[in-house]
């Protein structure tokens, strides 16, 4: 059953990889053109020495994925496949590791199989198995460390191993360096009488320690926060994009204040520098929390684009049953620890999210994972035993009954995903970036200089991935300035990404100009027009 399950996981995650979703996101060009330039010149596109983190699109990310795609794409070549496969074979171990994990909680192959099971076929652990994103390495990476936690109290050496992960997964994603380090605490605490003896728990924080402090001064870089500056709920710049009048409240507030004798009390507290004391910001973070186990986010509608199939959630609906009666069985049992850490594991995977503006967010809670499929099998588990008193046929009904519910519910994810995916999602997944390329490839040589206008999105990092253009080359020519999407330095052999004015553009020589349809007046000079799948005008190309 095992084997017939790990088969699952693997032809679902690995068939049209390449090919669904129909294009390569942003990110995962980065992603892609970064560890090609490493594997042919050890360094990444701006020049820089096997980093211990990436900068992307002006954002700097965790390297473990960048380097686990090297030997994919020195294997396979640089296209979307070999830039997906790190993903998709983290998925397929990630299902491996579930069965693994809750053998060990449950003691019974029966929940273990169908925990295992439930991942292999989850919408949610699918849709990020099949793109290159790194937070499913971050999943599977995690899941194991907990495993030989587990294991590794009765087995020392698999218990150093787990150090060794737990320090890895510092460099795996970046929600990751919040969850990792509060679970392994956490399990720290449950486990206390257990643990092995004292040289061993000693070479484990040893182990965990090197790590840690290695990933210390990247935590702390001002490069390494930009993210978390942009996202996060507490930061005066991101309240202020939320809250216009903000510095206007806090300045009546004080002002308020000083009338009635307190001033230094208002300086304290409403000081926008103290704003992660306001009560408000505080509760929006508590609300952002919640709407983690939103019904709609969670069986209904996800949250962006591409983190679920159209028209479906993260669960599937025939889920939700088994997952209520799982886990009020396992809230009754909570005196046991196996249980109380898949419950707070459970509670500790949406922290990060909840104090970006973007939540609820399936991507930084992904980390949820597979708690939600090991909770649905004990309790379709559960409800089996229960029927199993009372007589065969109630049981067998029961069994046909959900079976039949789980192949409607997965039929139609497969519809949605591998059909509407494509068709209508064209356009988040940024089609028509190759085709664009392999046409101006194919006429370059007919033009003097080529502008590629940055409406079409971060279009430098588009060109260079699918002309595979040799980064000894790019490099020499300086690289990448900036990551920034509105900069218009980055260039490299005839091309040049930057914004122009198509009718008013003079050049001596002729040119070839790559944008969106709104960067062309009527009577342009258009030689070929790319359409997204539902139709809509993606990208026109015109000389002049």
């Amino acid at each position: 059953m095992l084997i017939l399950i790990l088969i699952s996981a693997f032809v679902l995650r690995l068939y049209q990889l390449g090919k669904t979703p129909i294009a390569l996101e942003w990110d995962e060009v980065a992603i892609g053109y970064d560890a090609y330039s490493i594997l042919t010149t050890g360094r990444d596109q701006f020049g820089k020495f096997l980093p211990l983190t990436f900068r992307s699109l002006d954002d700097w990310k965790p390297p473990i994925y960048e380097y686990l795609t090297v030997p994919s794409i020195a294997v396979f070549g640089l296209n979307p496949f070999a830039v997906r496969l790190p993903s998709a074979l983290s998925g397929i171990l990630t299902v491996l590791a579930t069965y693994l994990l809750t053998k060990v909680i449950f003691k019974q192959n029966t929940v273990a199989l169908l925990a295992a099971f439930f991942l292999a076929i989850s919408p949610w652990h699918l849709q990020f198995s099949r793109a290159a994103f790194e937070v499913n390495l971050s999943v599977a990476i995690t899941v194991f460390a907990a495993l030989l936690f587990l294991k590794g109290l009765k087995n020392p050496r698999l218990f150093l191993l787990s150090g060794l992960l737990f320090g890895l997964d510092l460099f795996s994603y970046h929600s990751t360096r919040v969850i990792g380090p509060l679970l392994m605490i956490l399990m720290f605490f449950l486990f206390n009488k257990s643990l092995p003896k004292r040289l061993y728990v000693t070479l484990f924080f040893i182990i965990f320690g090197f790590f840690f402090a290695v990933a210390l001064p990247i935590l702390t870089s001002s490069e390494a926060q930009i993210r978390f500056k942009a996202t996060n709920i507490f930061d005066p710049g991101a309240r202020y994009i939320e809250e216009k009048d903000l510095p206007k409240i806090y300045l009546d507030s004080r002002l308020q204040d000083k009338e009635a004798g307190y001033e230094l009390d208002g300086k304290i507290f409403h000081n926008q520098r103290l704003i992660y004391t306001d009560y408000e910001t505080l509760k929006k973070a508590f609300y952002k929390y919640l709407s983690h186990f939103n019904f709609e986010f969670l069986f209904i509608r996800g949250d962006a684009p591409l983190h679920h199939a159209p028209g479906f959630g993260l669960l599937y609906l025939a889920e939700l049953p088994l997952l209520v009666i799982g886990l009020i069985y396992m809230v009754r049992r909570s005196n046991n620890h196996y249980f109380l850490l898949i419950l707070s594991w459970l509670l500790i995977a949406p922290i990060p999210a909840s104090v970006t503006r973007e939540a609820p967010h399936a991507v930084r809670t992904e980390l949820i994972l597979p708690m939600f499929q090991i909770i649905t099998a004990a309790g379709l588990v559960v409800i089996l035993k229960f029927i199993k008193k009372e007589s065969n046929w109630v049981l067998w009904f029961t069994l046909i009954s959900i079976s039949f519910l789980f192949v409607i519910n997965n039929s139609f994810y497969l519809h949605q995903y591998y059909v509407h995916t494509n068709y209508e999602l064209s356009r988040d997944w940024k089609f028509g970036r190759e085709e664009a390329v392999n046409f101006t490839e194919s006429i370059k040589n007919n033009y003097e200089k080529i502008l590629v206008s940055l409406k079409v999105d971060m279009p430098y990092i588009f060109w260079l991935f699918y002309s595979q253009y040799p980064p000894i080359q790019y490099l020499k020519e300086g690289g990448t300035v900036s990551g920034g999407f509105a900069d218009e330095r980055n260039k490299f052999g005839k091309y040049e990404f930057r914004n122009f004015d198509y009718r008013n553009f003079t050049t001596s020589g002729k040119t070839l100009f790559v944008g969106t349809p709104g960067d062309f007046p009527i009577d342009s000079n258009i030689l070929k027009t790319i359409y997204y799948l539902d139709g809509t005008e993606a990208i026109k190309i015109a000389e002049k």
